[in-house]
């Protein structure tokens, strides 16, 4: 029988793979749509929420290490940014980084595109700002969940200690 440490890692391990999981179907659903052009606006609006659903999925999994594992997520205005940049960080006889630099580097461009989109209207979307994230959406995604995999190797790990 798993301890009570052991049970909340294993409880968080399935949480994040569940997110995962998500964010593979996000990827899956705009790729489904390549033949779209970005002057539709309802095109515009459907890649927009997804994209900004994206960055949702990753936050979260940020959010449930952040408060396993970083004593809680941090405060302050600008909290969003630094979960992020504390996710690359290796927090010594705590955890390793969660992701690469590169990978933060690429996410800082969705997280900047989400709060965009939760701050106008949709009609106000422009392709041209949304396009090259639609693009790489695959790729990162695929980064970001191999750094995501490779740190749930290290969170099994713990709960066998």
């Amino acid at each position: 029988m798993a301890d009570r440490f052991s049970q909340k890692i294993y409880r968080v391990v399935s949480e994040i793979r569940e997110e995962l999981e998500k964010t593979d179907e996000l990827v899956s659903e705009i790729g489904r749509h390549k033949s779209l052009r970005g002057k539709d606006t309802f095109y515009l609006r459907a890649v927009a929420s997804i994209l900004h659903d994206f960055y949702c999925g990753v936050e979260r999994i940020f959010v449930r290490i952040a408060e396993e594992l970083n004593g809680g997520i941090p405060e302050g205005a600008n909290w969003h940014i630094q979960l992020l940049k504390d996710m690359e960080l290796e927090i010594e006889k705590v955890r390793p980084p969660v992701i690469s630099q590169s990978v933060s580097k690429q996410l800082r461009e969705y997280l900047e595109f989400r709060h965009r989109f939760r701050n106008i209207y949709g009609f106000e979307l422009e392709w041209e700002k949304m396009k090259g994230l639609k693009d790489t959406l695959s790729s990162v995604a695929k980064d970001f969940k191999n750094d995501v995999v490779r740190f749930l190797r290290f969170m099994e790990e713990l709960s066998k200690l």
